[in-house]
């Protein structure tokens, strides 16, 4: 239904045209030279008037493009190139010339004004095979052979995406340009309706195309035989070289390799750590690259993803190297977003990136290559379920005391249940991450919202439990109303509440722990595997303890040191659901003078203090009008 939907929705679409900025306008004019300019002249003689005119006047575009750039430290050599560029043209120069000056323009482009030049996730080739299906079959043909039903009609003719030339001189990068804003003077319109991700999709699609299945199957064999290492592409690579130029570079192999990539991206965006730092950096250029176009959403909503989609899968493993890179990076990142809501200058906001990067670099440098030793193994282990782990077992032995001492034995049940229910949920995490790639803007939402609503029933929770230890007739009370106050419903809430609690660690744990076991050998997996069982031993003491011991106090004192427990716990709860909102971008985050703690919940921000200052207020209050009503039932 979902895809229907979709369908539909392409189709009724209005064939608008995408704005773009001159940097994008000259960045697409370069990859239409290098592309189209063999067809035009063909050793040293025009081969084809129109299109030798169609190259001298993007070549003219070119040039007064480039002088409308914002100055850097670039900006005088990419002018020097785009007047030999049009040089070379009017010279009806050679092909490969034409191609070296237009790459080296186009990486000029990309790196020294940071071009978003990669997709922000795995881009989806069963949704991008529909899409082209719906969109470009009529012109393109079935096949993407430019011989679709419309294409008799059409001057020039559709693309043809299977021939072998074209497919050596064409950048993934360049496909998702001429998706997004079309070819001025053709029909090929752009696709603004689609989002970002779906036309990536479709660029790495039809750049596939020519890729036949011998090709494939060859590109395959050499990388089980180690031949050719596929790490040594990286996802940039992949979306602005050429084939042709990854030949030039490095050889036929690998550019048969680099072939079965772009129909097999996901293999770059492995979250190993070097991979997940260097997505981070990438993302944070594309921010600056959007800030600086005047799109301070998607400035936003990169910064964003590099930090949850890049930086936070591998911030555990750092955190047993060096805790004080980690809480650096967090903090460089935090206030980048800051910055961009405020609408600083875009060379305010360069600095503060080129800073985060330079933290990034040296986190990457820290973790090494892509294995762990089996001590860091071990100890990031340790923390990762001791740090996610200690709130959910708190909780979970809290209301086992409280269920004990009260003889409400038959409630661990309905405990158990919630507990059962999301270790359940919890292994179907750990298969589906396995799959599928679990956006961290969504997880970060899924583990916030958690967190307030394990908050909310905890301050209540707690509130119940004091106003019931000033009643006068205490013991009467217990005896004759726990049954009723334990009701049902309340033992389904209490189910609940334990379910929500210990969720919402396993979602983040399994994550966490992921990341580790891929930056590991077989040693260090069986130290991840040791590290769990020892910090899970450790919980489940704790939680003896707190059995064994709350449950010999007083039954009214119990009830009191156990809803001053709810009390603090629900404070906690706030700080860290507040927290993980703000990092997916869904609060303002506006930094103050204060110690951070992360085992209290607490950071320095407005939003989390401000709510966790109005809970202990609204609490003081609720309990001391508890105490008053409680005197007044006594006198």
């Amino acid at each position: 239904m979902k895809a229907l939907l979709l369908g539909l929705s392409l189709l009724i679409a209005s064939p608008v045209t995408l704005a773009s900025t001159p940097l994008q306008r000259l960045s697409q004019l370069v990859d239409y030279v290098s592309v189209d300019y063999p067809g035009a002249v063909d050793q040293g003689e025009i081969a084809n008037p129109t299109e030798y005119r169609e190259m001298l006047d993007f070549a003219q575009n070119i040039q007064q493009l480039a002088g409308q750039l914002p100055a850097n430290e670039r900006k005088k050599e990419i002018l020097e190139a785009a007047d030999r560029l049009r040089d070379l043209i009017e010279q009806r120069a050679d092909s490969r010339e034409i191609s070296r000056l237009s790459a080296e323009l186009r990486h000029w482009l990309i790196n020294s004004y940071a071009l978003p030049a990669t997709p922000a996730e795995p881009p989806d080739l069963q949704l991008a095979a529909r899409l082209y299906t719906d969109q470009c079959v009529a012109c393109h043909g079935a096949g993407g052979r430019g011989d679709g039903p419309l294409a008799r009609s059409m001057e020039p003719a559709p693309i043809d995406f299977t021939d072998p030339e074209r497919y050596r001189s064409r950048t993934l990068y360049g496909l998702y340009g001429v998706i997004t804003h079309g070819v001025e003077g053709t029909e090929m319109r752009g696709f603004p309706e689609l989002t970002d991700e779906q036309r990536w999709a479709l660029a790495f699609h039809v750049g596939s195309l020519a890729v036949d299945a011998a090709s494939e199957e060859k590109a395959r064999q050499l990388l089980l035989s180690g031949q050719v290492d596929a790490s040594g592409f990286d996802l940039k690579t992949l979306t602005t070289r050429t084939p042709a130029e990854i030949e030039a570079r490095q050889g036929a192999d690998a550019a048969l390799v680099f072939g079965w990539l772009r129909r097999h991206p996901e293999s770059l965006f492995r979250q190993d750590g070097a991979q997940s730092l260097r997505l981070s950096r990438e993302l944070l250029q594309q921010s600056l690259a959007a800030y600086r176009n005047g799109d301070a959403r998607r400035a936003h909503e990169l910064a964003v993803s590099a930090y949850l989609d890049g930086f936070e899968k591998v911030e555990g493993n750092l955190d047993a190297i060096d805790r004080e890179l980690r809480l650096k990076i967090e903090d460089a990142m935090t206030r980048l977003r800051q910055q961009i809501r405020k609408g600083v200058p875009a060379q305010e906001l360069q600095q503060q990136i080129e800073a985060a990067d330079a933290l990034l670099q040296t986190a990457s440098g820290k973790l090494g290559s892509t294995t762990l030793s089996a001590g860091t193994a071990f100890a990031s282990a340790l923390l990762i379920l001791l740090r996610e782990g200690l709130e959910a077992i708190l909780v979970i032995a809290a209301l086992a005391a409280f269920l004990i001492k009260t003889d409400r034995r038959d409630g661990l049940r309905w405990l158990g249940l919630g507990v059962l229910a999301a270790l359940l949920l919890g292994g179907l995490t750990w298969w589906a991450s396995s799959f599928l790639e679990i956006g961290g803007a969504g997880r970060e939402l899924t583990e916030g919202l958690a967190a307030l609503f394990a908050a909310a029933m905890l301050f209540y929770v707690g509130f119940w439990l004091h106003s019931k230890t000033g009643a006068a007739q205490w013991q009467a009370f217990i005896h004759g109303s726990i049954q009723k106050a334990l009701s049902q419903g309340a033992l389904w809430g209490l189910s609940s509440l334990a379910f929500i609690a210990v969720y919402r660690e396993i979602f983040e744990s399994v994550l966490f722990y992921q990341a580790l076991w891929l930056q590991t050998d077989p040693a260090g997996q069986n130290a991840i595997l040791g590290g769990l069982i020892v910090a899970l031993a450790a919980l489940l003491v704790l939680a003896w303890l707190i059995l064994k011991y709350s449950t010999r106090l007083p039954l009214r004192q119990f009830f009191s040191v156990t809803a001053w427990f709810m009390f603090i716990l629900a404070v906690v709860f706030a700080g860290k659901g507040v927290a993980a909102l703000q990092e997916a971008g869904h609060l303002p985050v506006d930094h103050i003078a204060f110690p951070r703690i992360d085992l209290l919940g607490i950071y320095p921000t407005l939003e989390g203090l401000g709510l966790q200052l109005l809970m202990i207020v609204v609490g003081v209050l609720m309990l001391r009008h508890g105490k008053g009503g409680s005197g007044q039932a006594r006198a």
